[in-house]
């Protein structure tokens, strides 16, 4: 789950709002920082997390939000960017060849979630044959 994002360390770009697959984050007029508004829809997949170019977003794998959590002392032990930095990430960007993150296209997946998909590349004979079963319900 989502526990915070340091206000202090958010540079406002707006990245976790566009590539967060359970539509946490809202943005607010006025505000650098993005809004936690619907937390509970958090899956826990820290694509927030290492897609922050700053750093400044921090998820738990638990299913509940801490308590007795102490911001200072997670941000002074590094722990806001351990995941991606254990993962080869740097300032929001993957390592060459990474699949989990730009390589693998998440951001396109996360719009064909959404409805929004991109057009099939009409070379891709196997693809345009998925996509037209599905768009007639085949699949």
């Amino acid at each position: 789950m989502i526990e915070f994002i340091a206000e202090d360390r958010c540079i406002g770009c707006k990245k976790c709002f566009d590539v967060c697959p359970g539509d946490v984050f809202d943005v607010a007029e006025g505000r650098k920082t993005p809004v936690i508004a619907r937390e509970q829809d958090c899956e826990s997949c820290r694509q927030c997390a290492i897609n922050c170019p700053a750093g400044a977003i921090y998820v738990t794998l638990l299913s509940t939000r801490l308590t007795d959590l102490d911001r200072q002392a997670v941000v002074a032990a590094g722990k806001l960017t351990a995941y991606a930095d254990w993962l080869g990430w740097k300032d929001g960007v993957p390592p060459p060849g990474d699949r989990s993150g730009a390589m693998y296209r998440y951001e396109e997946a996360l719009r064909e979630k959404r409805g929004h998909r991109n057009p099939p590349d009409p070379a891709d004979r196997v693809r345009r044959q998925l996509y037209e079963a599905r768009d007639r319900n085949y699949i």
